[in-house]
């Protein structure tokens, strides 16, 4: 399913019923649809709020696809300013908030309910691939 989103907040709604619609038709579990909601607000949120600093009206898709029986993988591919989520470390998790840097915790959190999640720079677009499993256990690899 290709969905064309647009840099706006009020799009996040709509992609919302889109990934619900495409996890029952494909018997996501609600548990997992929950996960895949939640990556994708996050890296959506994203690349409306920091990817088209200019202002202007932008358009950027997300690829959802079901790859056999037990994974879902989602393409985002937007023409924004170059960033890679990935470049950064992970955030402090251990010390307390007030010790703590702002900023990261979207992508770890993205990173932890992920099997793979990989970023490339290429024809001047940003691409975010992320694979997630859709059985409902925990024997995923953290990256």
């Amino acid at each position: 399913m290709l969905i064309s989103l647009k840099n706006d907040v009020n799009e996040i709604a709509r992609l919302c019923d889109e990934v619900k619609k495409f996890c029952e038709e494909n018997g996501v579990s609600d548990e997992k649809y929950h996960d895949i909601v939640l990556i994708l607000d996050e890296i959506v949120t994203n690349v409306i709020n920091y990817a088209y600093p200019d202002g202007g009206t932008h358009t950027f898709t997300l690829d959802l696809r079901k790859e056999g029986d037990d994974r879902i993988s989602m393409k985002l591919s937007d023409d924004g300013i170059p960033f890679d989520p990935l470049a950064r470390d992970n955030p402090d998790t251990e010390s307390s908030l007030e010790e703590r840097q702002i900023g990261g915790l979207g992508i770890f959190i993205v990173k932890q309910l992920s099997e793979v999640v990989e970023y490339s720079r290429t024809d001047d677009k940003n691409h975010l691939s992320v694979t997630v499993s859709v059985l409902n256990n925990n024997n995923q690899q953290k990256q």
